[in-house]
């Protein structure tokens, strides 16, 4: 920092607003309107908030609550098919009794356009890519969204390690998870772990901020003060580094080779390819917020209520301006305008900051370059060599024209990528299907072929095209030897709201594989039944039927009440599967109180076990004992359903609901019958 630039001064003033609660995570920019995230001041705030305000004149617009629950996270969203631009919202409870986490998307008006229908006590930060939503929910369950299709699952990871609550990074299909604690996940979207890094230092050394990317590596800033490069395709470690004071770094940025990261007292820009110091800019307090790359300008905010204009190269000092309260956000850049936000609430929307002019070759004449390079396109076409045209139309930024003689060539994928850029969608789709099918007609093996289809499947259930979509997903099963399940449910009486029913299904395989272990479940609070799932074990085979039933009782009523099932299958890997689907039931108001009647009425008087006659002389209280010590209370439910119990009829306490039990079989005759299914699940137990 030897050289010393001339001081500039800082954009004018467009506008300043100041909002009732605090600030907390970055601003967003959607459409004409800023977006913030707030919650009330104190230790332990219990409610939190999206408001937003215009971004002509900081007026205010609209305001979500949360009840009982903090946004945690936000990003934006543009729906190509409705052109809409919507805001991806995700919170944690802040009270586990009276509140819960929450993920859904409102439209630049404010109404919700979706909520994600999970059971999360909290979700982290959203990311959006691929036009996907990806969000870990509850620390251990990487959930990848479809915002076009209401908010559908499309995929649900098991991760090993606790997530943070910071946004995972998601470059080529893997997403890259910090975590709580030394260690960072990289997780394909399809669900396999690529790889976990993990840290043999101290425990308290966490890499709990969503990490970067430059070239091949990632970079991860640890809350020890420590910054990690990681080989982006093993995880392998390259090389670290200690900035600041052994406390915990800011949100690091990338750019080229370029590395920015804050500490507790300033900024440093290190050589992304060795971990160098290239400069350092000092502060009277943390820089906690990643900073902005803009031009030749780094935009910075510091605790110390300022926002610094850095020279890009020198790291000198341009202009500075300071805020009522600490910055912990990062400036962010709208179409017209540079907005800063503090923690207590006050935004200052500068004019957006111009762009130094390239240089340029004063000998070089643009347009006659460009007239040769399309003439040399044409040419190219009338010789049949449809690819080296598609190359100069790309460069000369024709993408259209590109794509079309991309096409022409069977180049789908260079095709679909620039239709991609061009936001035709419904095109690009129909170049993957025929790069597809061309992959399925080369000797390939078949998990490539598998891949080709899985991605043309996408393609069409991002555009609508459900029918399109399904045979190619039918393909995807064809190579992978899947199976593919659809499932049919039909009442045998009218459903009646707090009534017993009994509902009956039928699962069909029409796939190329086998669906081992194959469960039904129920999974809405809108629907009780006397067990949450079957308890019949199946092997589908393909083109088989399995037919079965589950007594529920609706707890709402109307024309449509939604009714979520869950299938879980193993394939022939052992793989675990889960699908959703939700149907929607004719349920009447509640006519009186029905109910299905136990086989048997377990006992209400105070007989003693020892009092009970057994066929074999058994102890009865080392019965009780034994089923206790060896069944979970939701086994011994289990074991109720297969005997045909009803769980209400017997106590919560798992021993009270053993003794029960005992006491209902032996006076009933039965109790060999509960030995006989213990003996099958605990063979090694001598019951």
């Amino acid at each position: 920092m030897t050289e010393q630039l001339p001081k500039t001064t800082p954009p004018d003033i467009l506008w300043t607003a100041v909002l009732d609660q605090n600030i907390i995570h970055p601003l967003l920019a959607v459409g004409e309107t800023l977006v913030a995230a707030t919650q009330p001041s104190g230790p332990t705030p219990e409610h939190g908030s999206v408001q937003a305000l215009s971004l002509t004149d900081g007026a205010p617009r609209w305001r979500h609550d949360f009840e009982y629950a903090l946004v945690s996270g936000m990003h934006a969203y543009c729906l190509h098919a409705e052109q809409k631009e919507i805001v991806v919202v995700a919170a944690g409870s802040s009270d586990f009794l009276k509140g819960e986490g929450a993920l859904l998307a409102l439209d630049e008006s404010g109404a919700v356009f979706w909520r994600w229908q999970g059971e999360a006590q909290y979700y982290a930060a959203p990311v959006v890519a691929n036009r996907q939503v990806i969000v870990v929910a509850g620390g251990k369950t990487l959930l990848v969204i479809s915002p076009e299709q209401d908010g559908d699952e499309a995929k649900r990871v098991a991760l090993p390690v606790t997530a943070s609550l910071f946004a995972p990074l998601v470059h080529e299909n893997v997403a890259y998870i910090p975590c709580r604690g030394p260690e960072l996940l990289a997780v394909e979207l399809e669900g396999d772990v690529r790889w976990h890094f993990q840290y043999q230092g101290g425990r308290r050394d966490w890499l709990d901020k969503t990490p970067v990317i430059s070239g091949s590596h990632i970079f991860a800033a640890s809350s020890q003060g420590t910054v990690y490069a990681l080989d982006r395709a093993s995880g392998n470690l390259d090389w670290k580094t200690a900035v600041g004071e052994n406390r915990p770094l800011g949100q690091p940025a990338a750019m080229g080779e370029r590395l920015f990261v804050g500490h507790q007292s300033g900024l440093d820009v290190l050589d992304a390819r060795n971990g160098r110091t290239l400069w350092a800019f000092s502060t009277e307090r943390p820089v906690s917020a990643a900073p902005l790359i803009l031009g030749d300008t780094v935009y910075a905010t510091d605790e110390n209520h300022i926002l610094h204009a850095l020279d890009l190269e020198t790291g000198v000092e341009r202009w500075r301006h300071k805020l009522e309260r600490r910055i912990e956000t990062p400036p962010i850049l709208a179409p017209d305008a540079l907005l800063v936000a503090d923690r207590g609430g006050n935004v200052v929307a500068w004019e957006r900051p111009t762009l130094p002019e390239p240089a340029t070759d004063p000998a070089a004449d643009p347009d006659a370059i460009a007239a040769e390079k399309r003439q040399a396109a044409t040419d190219f076409v009338e010789q049949n060599q449809p690819l080296k045209a598609a190359e100069i139309w790309h460069e000369l930024g024709n993408l259209e024209q590109a794509a079309a003689l991309y096409e022409a060539g069977a180049a789908w994928l260079e095709a679909a990528n620039l239709w991609q850029q061009l936001d035709r969608y419904g095109k690009r789709a129909q170049a993957l299907a025929k790069h597809a099918l061309a992959v399925s007609k080369q000797e390939v093996d078949d998990e490539q072929k598998a891949a080709a289809w899985e991605q043309a499947a996408r393609a069409f259930a991002e555009t609508g095209q459900k029918e399109r979509r399904r045979r190619s997903e039918k393909e995807v099963a064809r190579y992978r030897q899947q199976a593919i399940l659809t499932i049919e449910v039909e009442p045998e009486s009218d459903l009646i709201r707090d009534a017993w029913a009994r509902l009956n299904f039928i699962v069909r395989n029409d796939g190329f594989g086998v669906a081992r272990r194959l469960h039904v479940a129920l999974k809405d609070d809108r629907f009780e039944g006397q067990t949450a799932r079957t308890q019949s074990v199946v092997t589908l085979q393909p083109g088989r039927d399995y037919s079965h039933w589950l007594d529920v009782v609706p707890r709402a009523h109307g024309s449509d009440v939604p009714m979520q099932l869950v299938i879980e299958y193993a394939d022939k890997t052992d793989r675990i599967h889960t699908l959703e689907r939700t149907f929607y039931m004719m349920v009447k108001p509640e006519t009186g109180m029905l109910s299905i009647q136990s086989r048997i009425e377990p006992s209400t008087s105070t007989h003693e076990l020892a009092n009970l006659p057994t066929v074999d002389g058994r102890d009865l209280y080392d019965f009780r004992e034994k089923l206790t010590k060896y069944f979970s209370k939701d086994e011994l439910v289990d074991i109720l359903f297969e005997m045909d119990l009803r769980e209400g009829d017997f106590s919560e306490k798992l021993s009270a609901m053993a003794r029960e039990l005992i006491i209902g079989l032996a006076e009933n005759g039965r109790l060999l019958e509960l030995i006989t299914i213990c003996q099958e699940h605990r063979p090694k137990v001598e019951w």
